[in-house]
């Protein structure tokens, strides 16, 4: 039997809750789930997160940080800060087509978790704020006439997509998301 560190265990935790949390819903998966998913024991689950709580809101704080990862990516790969923000819908379209897709893990949490102290509802509302300020900066280096406007709109436009598309129809309500997106970009921000 090959024995594993600590990092390792923690992230085989994370890895194996991460998909069922995402599969399922947080609360509809009990530790004793995780554990056995795992295939390890009680005590090297809680040993790296001594509650479900806290494993929770490790789940939603690797769900955001991955979304980051990926749309600073997929950004990144457009020279005008105009494309960066259309590139974000080009990824969110994408993913809303995909037959895993179950609507964004972090709302998902929030509705889950709607109380405003708990630790993965306060990581999920921090997540949608640093998103909204994220659209700001890009729709300022866009020269945009109001940033903040342009921003919370994109916000409501990304956030409308991933609820209806988990509902409806992922692929319509994805690409009708970037296409809306797009058009709020241009006419808010002046072409160079």
């Amino acid at each position: 039997m090959v024995r594993r560190t600590g990092e390792e265990n923690r992230r085989n935790v994370l890895e194996v809750a991460t998909r069922l949390f995402y599969e399922r819903g947080i609360r509809a998966v009990g530790m004793d789930t995780v554990v056995k998913e795992c295939g390890v024991g009680n005590a090297t689950v809680y040993r790296q997160f001594p509650t479900k709580d806290a494993l929770a809101t490790a789940y939603v704080q690797g769900r955001a940080d991955a979304w980051f990862e990926r749309m600073e990516l997929a950004a990144g790969e457009h020279p005008e800060p105009r494309d960066k923000l259309v590139a974000v819908f080009d990824v969110v379209a994408g993913d809303t087509a995909g037959s895993t897709y179950r609507g964004c893990p972090i709302l998902n949490t929030s509705t889950e978790f709607p109380e405003g102290a708990h630790p993965a509802h306060l990581a999920a509302v921090d997540h949608k704020k640093q998103v909204r300020d994220w659209f700001r900066s890009l729709a300022a280096d866009a020269r945009a006439e109001d940033p903040d406007e342009l921003a919370e709109e994109l916000l409501i436009v990304l956030n409308g997509a991933y609820v209806t598309a988990d509902i409806l129809s992922g692929e319509t309500y994805g690409k009708r998301a970037r296409s809306l997106a797009r058009r709020l970009i241009d006419d808010a921000c002046p072409r160079l």
